[in-house]
């Protein structure tokens, strides 16, 4: 009998031992900032940070360097659990207000291991004041902005685009494919959607883009990748960066299995950050970085 009441007791400490592992790999869905990390930040053009829940190799090539002719910043992430991708706004509690904080103390504020611009949603005029809302699982506008992709991501960390063409105002987009949507954007265009590239004349289409993106002209731009399940890409280029077809092109070139491409904001916005320092320049080496009104971020959870 008291054997197996020793055997019960050690299956008991086993179990809560397993469920606290898992459960320590999991970050709350809300604002909250990720866990502290002790990664050290180098000089060098490409640098690692790893530790059990997340993997960020950031890289830099250089306009000569490469067949695109710019500068060009990109980071592949590689996570262990989806809570850790994550969404923050420059006043710590609504998207929508018009409050915005440089990037580089809003990487810190959350402990980003690697943190990016988002879509812009603060409410000004244009297509951008009406766009549809949705951060850390809550609805912050839920109205659309008619012509632009949106792009959702569901509790499983899965990328999913609703293209112009879909009734958007009319979907429920807090749910896809009886998944729960975590965060959603509505900036673009999509460049890749299901692993397929979007063709040139939907990209240069400009009912298809925000307003001031210029899909036919060589600007800063910033794009959000999924590669593969918890492995992700955000890729960005310098003044005078690229149009939306190079744009997709790169993308490809840094990662031929992409599934889904997403646009965020771009021009001076297009900021990136490692560690919780601003990694790429595309406002001029002397530029102070333009605040942003919300970031995307990765997060560690050890």
């Amino acid at each position: 009998m008291l054997r197996k009441g020793i055997v019960l007791v050690i299956m008991m400490i086993l179990l809560f031992t397993g469920c606290a592992g898992a459960d320590g790999n999991k970050l709350p869905i809300d604002l909250s900032p990720g866990s502290a990390y002790s990664g050290q930040f180098e000089s060098g053009n490409d640098q690692v940070y790893e530790d059990p829940t997340i993997r960020v190799e950031r890289h830099k090539i250089e306009s000569a360097s490469d067949e695109f002719n710019c500068w060009v910043w990109y980071a592949i992430i590689t996570i262990a659990d989806p809570s850790q991708l994550r969404t923050y706004p420059a006043n710590g509690s609504d998207f929508c207000k018009t409050t915005r904080t440089t990037i580089d103390k809003l990487s810190k504020r959350v402990r980003a291991v690697l943190a990016i611009n988002g879509d812009y949603p603060v409410a000004f005029s244009g297509n951008a004041s009406v766009s549809y809302v949705l951060r850390q699982g809550e609805v912050y506008r839920d109205s659309v902005a008619e012509g632009l992709d949106i792009l959702l991501i569901d509790e499983d960390g899965d990328f999913h685009v609703l293209t112009r063409d879909e009734d958007l105002a009319g979907i429920d987009k807090t749910q896809i494919d009886g998944k729960k949507v975590i965060n959603a954007f509505q900036f673009g265009p999509a460049l890749i959607i299901d692993g397929k590239p979007v063709d040139d004349e939907t990209l240069l289409d400009k009912s298809h883009s925000p307003t001031h993106a210029e899909p036919h002209s060589k600007h800063q731009r910033m794009v959000f990748c999924q590669i593969d399940t918890l492995k992700y890409m955000a890729v960005c280029v310098a003044n005078w960066g690229a149009t939306l077809p190079t744009m997709r092109d790169l993308v490809l070139y840094l990662a031929p299995e992409c599934r889904v491409a997403y646009t965020l904001d771009g021009g001076e916005s297009t900021q990136m950050t490692f560690l919780g320092r601003i990694f790429n320049n595309t406002g001029g080496s002397n530029a102070d970085p333009r605040p942003l009104a919300d970031i995307i971020y990765f997060a560690s959870a050890q």
